[in-house]
Parts: C-alpha cells; structure tokens; sequence
C-alpha cells in the first residue's frame, strides 16, 4: 500500500519537476543594479578605486603630524675588554656589563606651508654599568631624561613639501575622477549586452516568422506541383529556401545564447540560470545640444582633466630638478633641556640647557652637467604635457562630434527605415497572395520575403544603433540628456 502511495506522489510530482525554469525578466534598470550587486567588474571597478584612495591618501597624510614610541627593554651587553693601566705600566683586561632601558617619543611635524620641518622629542634612560678589573668590578647606575626642539628650514630653493603636497592632492582628485569614469563604462557596458541580447531575441523572431512564411511557400508550391501547376523546379526552390531560412534560425539562435551567456557573466548570474530582456525598446526622440556635449566632455572626461593635472605635476617636476642644481641655504636650530642623576626623580628638574644652530651653504660647482640636464628634461616634460593636453582637447571635442553625427544617421535611418518595413509587409502580403493565385513564381515570392526580412533587421538594427549612441554620449560627456542633468554616480565610494 505504502509503495503504490509513493509511485502515485511520484507521478503526480513527476510533471511539476519537470517543467523549464521560468526566465528571468530583466530590464535595463534592473541589468544595471544587479550588475553593480553582483557582478565581478563592478566590484573590480570598485577595488581599484579604493586601492588608488587610500594610496593617494596615504601619501597626503605623510605630510601630517606623526608621533613615534621606541622602547627599548632592555638592551644588555657583556663584554673583557682589553685596556691599558696607567698604575700598573701594563694592558688590564676589564670586565665591562651594561643594561640599558631606554623610551623616545618623537613628534614630526612638517612645515608644508614653508618647507621646514619641526621635531619634538622625548627621551628617558635608565642605565646599570658594571665595570673593572676580573675580580675587582664596580656597578654604576643612572638615568638620563633629555627633551628637545629642533628646527630645520631650506631657503633659497622650491618647496618640496608644497609640490609633494600638490601631487598628494592630484593624485586622489584622479582616483575619484577615474572612479566615476569607471562607473560610467560599467552603465555602458550594461546597456550595450542589453540591447544586444535583444536585438539578437528580435532578430530570432524574425528568422523564426520567415521559417513560418518559407513553410506556408512551401506547402503551396508542393500541393500547386502536385496538382500540375507549376513546374518542379519551383517547388524545389520552395524546399530550398525553407533549408536556408532554418539555417538562419539556428544560427540566430546559436548568438542569442552567447549574447546571453556573456550577459550573465557581466551581470554575475549563474551560467544554468534563463535570462530573457524586456522593456520599453522603442524610438524616443532625444533632445541633444551639440554645444553642451562638447563643453561637458571637455570639462568632465577623465583623459582631459588627467592631461591638466599631469601639467601640474610636471610644473612641480621642474621645480625639484632645480632644487637640486641651485644655490642651497639650510637654516637649523635645536634647543634642549636634560639632566643625568643617580636618582630618578631628580631628572625631572633643575635642567642643564643645550642649544644648537647652524647656516649651511650648498654651491654646486661642478657636476659634468647632471642637474642641469635633469631640470632641461623636466622643463621637456613640462611642454610635452602642455602639448599633449592641448591634443587631447581636440581629440575630445571629434570624439564627441562624431559620435553625434552617427546618433543623428541613427536616427536618420529610424523614419526611413520604419517606412520600408511597412511598405515591404504590405508587398510581401501582395506577392504571397499572387503567388497563392498562380500569377507569380516562387522566385518572386522569395525575393519580396528576402526584402521584408532585410527591412526588419535593418530598421532593427538602426534602432539599437541610436539606443547605444545615446548611452555612448552618456559615458563620453557625463551628461544624461534623456534627464538634462549631469550623470550621477551609481557606486558608493565605501
């Protein structure tokens, strides 16, 4: 009873299992979300962004107040040291033993807005020696505490800190700009495996009605030929043409599922998981200003603010190649507060004083012309930036314009085209009726199908061209003309 209960749940489950998975419907919106949740290069996009951040930062802060501790508990030496005795006339080994513990906090703290540097430091020192003949040693103890203020100030030559500062800041303004570049080929990416999987999903509906029409051709060219209608050679034509257009089918069917599976990958669905795309993919007229998408991109694109910036830093270039060729003037000056005691406590008052300063000239005399060359090799680099910052622009600003041209074809091609498909429909109809009624050959037929199926694809594929050219602009001005607003990011920056 039990096993004829379990082989009727088993028929009755049976159908249930095997039905095919119901696709997933995906939207251009939805394609873009799930590509940033989950996909590889969204997060790739996002690695390399906070990797460049916080290396950039990371440089910025080197040039902030740093505070070190080094503790050293204990450092002990033992060592016979041979050494001469006045008294005895003659070389003494001497047992020596030290054990030192010693602690320094240090403060840096660098003068960007100057060039020079101020330290603080802090040092204590507990010292137990034992010393003297084998046999005949003494010990010693003591501590030592010691603070300090020292200053140094290059004169006469560029600041380095201010230029390395400037390259700190350029350095994370580039990481953010490339960041939101980034994020815009990623948008574009997205739309482009969108409205190519359904071009191809349109493009295999219409091999598969003209598949359906070569097989409606072919049943009436048989049943005429049959009949003694027609001759055989139309209705192998018929049979010739059903082939081809199976063909067809199948290798339309053959792209969709690599458009797919490479959708997939880019969105990081799993390979066995059905995708299909939907949305409203139809011509809507976008209002375009040429003048602001050329001002936009020249004003937003990565590569034109990464060739400005790349001025800056070769400005900054030829300011340290001179710093080490020019007439050099360092000014240092340290003052210090210590005290030595048995006792520990006595280190902490009644200070002995030190103080330190001194003016060091550097005059580079003669070098076989190393510096000289090296600020004539910066001060290149610095043209050639200025150069090709200037190419940059005009390949920016042909850029933008050619692409605006061919989205103007696109939509050019949109209303002609439309026409063509409704004119080869109507014709097709007309022939197929003629064909029907014997007044024309099977020929005449196929090439009046051959017209409608050209008509489809081409006013398909300008469609999809102008639907690309516009998500093209998007990414090459960083303005959202469907919007009239500039392109927002689509990724956090954490």
């Amino acid at each position: 009873m039990n096993r004829l209960v379990a082989g009727i749940t088993l028929l009755v489950l049976l159908p249930v299992c095997a039905q095919p998975q119901t696709p997933t419907a995906l939207t251009l919106e939805r394609s873009i979300s799930m590509a940033v949740a989950k996909g590889f290069t969204a997060s790739d996009v996002k690695a390399k962004y906070l990797a460049a951040k916080k290396n950039a930062e990371s440089s910025r802060r080197r040039l902030w107040t740093s505070v070190g501790l080094t503790v050293n508990l204990p450092n002990y030496q033992e060592s016979l040291s041979q050494q001469f005795d006045p008294y005895t006339g003659r070389y003494e080994f001497y047992q020596l033993n030290s054990t030192n513990m010693q602690a320094a906090l240090t403060v840096n703290q660098p003068l960007v807005f100057t060039g020079g540097n101020l330290k603080f430091s802090q040092t204590l020192l507990s010292r137990d020696q034992t010393s003297g003949l084998t046999g005949a040693t003494q010990q010693f103890k003591d501590y030592f505490g010691n603070f300090s203020i020292e200053f140094t100030q290059p004169v006469l030559t560029p600041n380095v800190s201010a230029i390395t500062q400037t390259a700190n800041e350029i350095a994370l303004a580039q990481a953010e700009t490339d960041f939101l570049a980034d994020q815009m080929d990623l948008v574009y990416n997205v739309t482009d495996n969108f409205y190519s999987v359904y071009q191809l999903t349109v493009r295999l509906e219409i091999a598969r009605e003209q598949v359906s029409q070569n097989e409606e051709s072919f049943n009436t060219a048989t049943g005429k030929f049959k009949a003694g209608l027609i001759p055989e050679v139309d209705a192998l034509q018929s049979d010739v043409d059903l082939a081809s257009s199976r063909n067809d089918f199948l290798s339309a069917e053959r792209e969709l599922k690599h458009a797919k599976n490479s959708f997939r990958l880019l969105l990081g669905i799993p390979t066995e998981e059905e995708l299909s795309v939907t949305g409203d993919v139809e011509y809507t007229p976008v209002i375009i200003d040429s003048s602001l998408a050329v001002e936009s991109a020249l004003h937003n694109r990565s590569e034109v603010l990464s060739a400005q910036r790349r001025i800056q830093l070769a400005e900054g270039g030829i300011g340290t190649a001179k710093s080490r060729n020019d007439f050099r003037l360092d000014v240092t000056a340290r003052y210090g507060l210590d005290r030595n005691d048995t006792l520990l406590q006595n280190v902490f008052h009644d200070f002995n004083r030190s103080r330190s300063a001194s003016l060091m000239f550097s005059v580079p005399i003669f070098d076989w012309g190393s510096n000289s060359l090296g600020v004539e090799a910066a001060e290149v680099q610095y043209k050639n930036a200025i150069a090709a910052a200037d190419y940059v622009n005009q390949q920016v600003r042909q850029d933008v314009i050619d692409l605006l041209n061919r989205i103007e074809v696109a939509e050019s091609r949109i209303h002609v085209l439309e026409k063509s498909v409704a004119v080869a429909q109507k014709g097709y109809d007309i022939s197929l009726q003629r064909f029907r009624n014997g007044a024309i050959t099977s020929n005449d037929l196929t090439l009046s199908q051959q017209r409608l199926t050209s008509a489809k694809t081409n006013s398909l594929n300008a469609l999809i061209d102008y639907k690309i050219g516009i998500a093209d602009l998007k990414r090459r001005t960083l303005w959202d003309f469907e919007k009239n607003e500039p392109v927002k990011p689509i990724m956090g920056d954490e």
